[in-house]
């Protein structure tokens, strides 16, 4: 509901009125709300105290249909960050169309160690003041090795099928008692 609500929806709204006033629009969701449809899929809060991981367990990222992963390190943060990274689950989102299309890709940090690792050692020594440290890991990476957890079209999930557990329930008409499973 909160993607349909207040990621998807109004953006297919935003989308009729900047296309009749021939605006471009820009950035399709901002990275919190990512992070919030993530929290609410994993069922893990956000910890946004001081520098860390987006959320209690896993730090969430989003791009643009086969385009890599950003991660920015700062200054005095980034390699705590770094080692953070290394212990966490790692939310991939991928978004085409406008967010018409979307897959969501896990990967835990042990399976990124090497990008990490390697991240860690290029670390600027000394920092460029007024600039942050941008590391990517590919698509194709994401792509091939994370686990694909969800896939939704035109708002709509498609991946993985929900199945209903409980058998249907009907109303009898004639005043019999309700809520009795269908014969």
């Amino acid at each position: 509901m909160f993607f349909h609500a207040y990621m998807y929806g109004p953006l297919q709204g935003k989308l009729r009125i900047y296309g009749a006033r021939k605006i471009p629009v820009g950035s399709v969701a901002k990275s919190e709300d990512w992070e919030v449809f993530a929290s609410m899929i994993v069922k893990d809060l956000g910890r946004k105290i001081g520098a860390g991981i987006d959320l209690a367990n896993h730090e969430v990222k989003s791009a643009k249909q086969a385009k890599d992963y950003e991660y920015q390190y700062h200054k005095n943060t980034g390699r705590e960050k770094l080692a953070k990274d290394m212990n966490a689950g790692h939310l991939f989102f991928e978004y085409f169309d406008y967010l018409k299309e979307i897959h969501l890709r896990y990967l835990h940090g042990s399976q990124l160690v090497a990008f990490f690792t390697r991240w860690l050692a290029d670390y600027p020594d000394p920092y460029i003041a007024g600039r942050r440290y941008r590391c990517r890991i590919p698509y194709d990476f994401v792509k091939q090795n994370g686990t694909l957890l969800m896939t939704l079209k035109d708002g709509e999930l498609v991946f993985p099928t929900l199945v209903s557990e409980a058998p249907p329930v009907s109303i009898d008409p004639e005043g019999g008692e309700p809520g009795q499973p269908e014969d």
